[in-house]
């Protein structure tokens, strides 16, 4: 028997190691059959217990699957914190993105998350031009940083949209945006992945709000 002393495996890696062996794709799957199953006025089917950081994971990789444009090169990272390394494992499941860039308002934690996930850090702006742009932490997104066929979805309901942006982009959600409450709504994700209404049609700015 060897001596050495047990490898304890960071988060991080623990993470990675899931998504190799596929439980990132079963995060997925629950998530869009529990919002179909919604959608449709039916119970949810039983599935495996997630956490809520998976959850949220798995919801930002459904609307990336029906909302982002068909091969995502790019992923933005944008106050995402500790939940990256779970928001890219679930976005690997469905179709991964060769560029991940990081935004954290200090330094030092984007750098660890930048490590975390093999991304880079950049800057607000930069990270908000992306494919895909997943948002959290009271971060704010302004219109003149997203270009045209992005996918914002916002993961926390302190996420500050410029109403420039509001009023440019197709809104899927299932409420307005507290301070919004005239915005108008397409449908919620789990419409369009139940396919009662259309998702992405060609290079429009979508915005996926949180549940």
């Amino acid at each position: 028997m060897s001596d050495d002393p047990p490898v304890t495996l960071s988060e991080a890696e623990r993470q990675r190691r899931r998504v190799e062996g596929g439980e990132a794709r079963a995060w997925l799957d629950a998530v869009e059959a529990a919002l179909v199953a919604r959608a449709l006025g039916r119970a949810a089917p039983e599935g495996p217990a997630l956490t809520a950081g998976q959850a949220l994971a798995a919801r930002a990789a459904v609307a990336a699957k029906f909302l982002a444009v068909g091969t995502p090169r790019t992923l933005g990272l944008v106050g995402t914190g500790d939940l990256a390394p779970l928001v890219v494992a679930a976005q690997r499941a469905y179709a991964a993105p060769r560029e991940l860039r990081v935004f954290e308002a200090n330094p030092i934690v984007a750098a660890r998350v930048a490590s975390d996930v093999g991304g880079r850090v950049v800057s607000l702006a930069e990270g908000c031009a992306c494919d895909i742009v997943v948002a959290a932490s009271g971060v704010s997104v302004r219109r003149e940083w997203i270009r045209g066929g992005t996918l914002v979805t916002v993961l926390e309901e302190d996420v500050a949209l410029d109403p420039a942006l509001l009023a440019a982009a197709q809104v899927y959600g299932e409420r307005a945006p507290a301070g919004v409450p005239s915005l108008r709504l397409v449908a919620s994700l789990g419409a369009v992945a139940a396919g009662l209404v259309d998702g992405r049609v060609l290079d429009e700015i979508i915005i996926s709000l949180p549940s």
